[in-house]
């Protein structure tokens, strides 16, 4: 029997798969059982889709370099933390 409990590393990358293509009912259904039980997870797949969001209705501008910069930054906090909750 397969682990049914994902990290949450796992989890958000099945959460930005997820906006690239559909889901295996399989991944859709451990998906589901981690994010009810894990807060920051259900939080980060908001932001995502609303950077998704932002970003799409933006593609035909280039980001200045002070937006891509703080973003690096961003993501570098995000595995930070995501790092830190698997030790």
């Amino acid at each position: 029997m397969k682990k049914m409990m994902l990290s949450c590393s796992a989890a958000t990358e099945l959460m930005e798969k997820k906006l690239i293509e559909r889901l295996t009912s399989g991944e859709r259904l451990k998906l589901f059982f981690h994010a009810a039980v894990c807060d920051a997870c259900r939080r980060y797949e908001k932001q995502s889709r609303l950077l998704e969001t932002f970003l799409k209705s933006k593609e035909q501008a280039p980001l200045p370099n002070e937006l891509t910069e703080i973003a690096q930054g961003l993501e570098e906090k995000i595995m930070e933390k995501l790092n830190a909750g698997e030790e």
